[in-house]
């Protein structure tokens, strides 16, 4: 007869076993081509062991074929991908265990919630497979792990969006991965789920450990979960850094232009400054002794305006405001440049009949990303 608490002890060593040391990806020289199209232009990253690396960039760009390409699920023509050191280029999604999540959740329909999640467990090789009671006790603690219990025996045609996208995640963690791979995992889903995912995800991967990659083209998902951030462009990397470093130090004037809420200026630089918006700043990118025309970027938060009596900065004029939360969205006309920007102020200015449509005030820049003119 079997001591008391063996079985426990028997489960504790097999969770054990299957909370591998997290892996390291090495992608090197990856190139993708569809005809004349380069999906993958010469693509190298790393990916650090345990990391939640997102993939950031516009329609095109290249993410989603650089996931599948991890994952195996579609096959380059250049280049090596590297699990911990070994060559996984030629190996299928099954035998490199990844766990792949589709933004469509890619559930069986005739199946419960309990079945999805066992389905990869089940049709392992026989010498594989864990027994009947094992797989049972596998998806119950994935379905608390995804917070579903008690969902066991519902379709995906009775939970919610945000509920199947759990679904989803608990059946690719089910196959014990090496690696999770999400592709616009909350693309299907408004805007509240989404939130409410996000914050658990980054619980969900602190919790599992697994070295993660998740498709995103919503700069703000990326920024607030990853550890780091890598935005591509045309099959291209543009910058990697953690989120602090993208947004703080753009790269290029792509990724300014990219991450959003910016005022782009044409201006020139000498002996690497250029004057903006009543401010001085240097050149970035190393080129502190460029002359020349340069572009730059700044951002609404960056935006100071200051009273009439004071006088300094540039003089514009109040186009539009837009009040609504603790800060006010003004739109301003500044004379020589074409284009309106957006500054934030103080809800204040706005309650205390400081900023009306119409109205000249004046501006100055705290701040300012100058890029020499290509």
């Amino acid at each position: 007869m079997p001591r008391a608490g063996a079985t426990n002890s028997r489960h504790d060593r097999d969770d054990a076993r299957t909370r591998r040391a997290p892996v390291r990806i090495d992608v090197e020289e990856l190139g993708k081509s569809y005809g004349d199209f380069a999906a993958l232009d010469n693509i190298s990253l790393t990916v650090r062991p345990g990391e939640l690396l997102a993939l950031l960039g516009p329609s095109g760009s290249g993410k989603t074929t650089l996931l599948r390409a991890i994952a195996g699920l579609t096959a380059t023509e250049e280049g090596i991908i590297r699990f911990d050191g070994e060559d996984a280029t030629s190996l299928s999604l099954r035998e490199r265990r990844v766990g792949f999540v589709f933004q469509q959740y890619a559930l069986f329909r005739h199946m419960t919630v309990f079945d999805n999640v066992a389905f990869g467990l089940r049709v392992r090789p026989r010498d594989e497979r864990p027994r009947t009671g094992e797989i049972a006790r596998r998806v119950r603690r994935l379905l608390e792990l995804v917070q579903l219990q008690g969902l066991e025996t519902r379709f995906p045609s009775q939970i919610s969006g945000g509920q199947r996208q759990r679904v989803a995640l608990a059946r690719a963690l089910a196959i014990e991965p090496t690696v999770l791979l999400l592709d616009e995992p909350f693309g299907a889903l408004d805007a509240k789920v989404r939130k409410e995912l996000r914050s658990w995800l980054r619980e969900l991967h602190t919790e599992t450990g697994l070295t993660t990659i998740f498709v995103t083209h919503d700069q703000e998902e990326a920024l607030e979960l990853a550890d780091r951030v890598v935005i591509m462009r045309a099959g291209r990397i543009e910058q990697i850094g953690t989120p602090a470093e993208i947004y703080d130090e753009p790269a290029t004037p792509y990724v300014c232009e990219f991450l959003g809420g910016v005022a782009r200026f044409d201006c020139t630089a000498k002996d690497g400054e250029a004057e903006i918006l009543g401010g001085l700043f240097p050149v970035g990118n190393g080129d502190g002794d460029y002359s020349g025309p340069a572009l730059a970027y700044v951002r609404a938060h960056e935006i100071e305006v200051v009273s009439r009596e004071q006088a300094e900065g540039v003089p514009a004029v109040i186009r539009a405001v837009r009040p609504f939360g603790p800060a006010i969205t003004v739109e301003l006309s500044i004379e020589g440049h074409h284009d309106r920007i957006e500054v934030s102020v103080p809800r204040e200015l706005y309650d205390g009949g400081e900023i009306a449509v119409g109205q000249g005030i004046f501006v100055r820049a705290m701040s300012a990303r100058i890029f020499p003119k290509d």
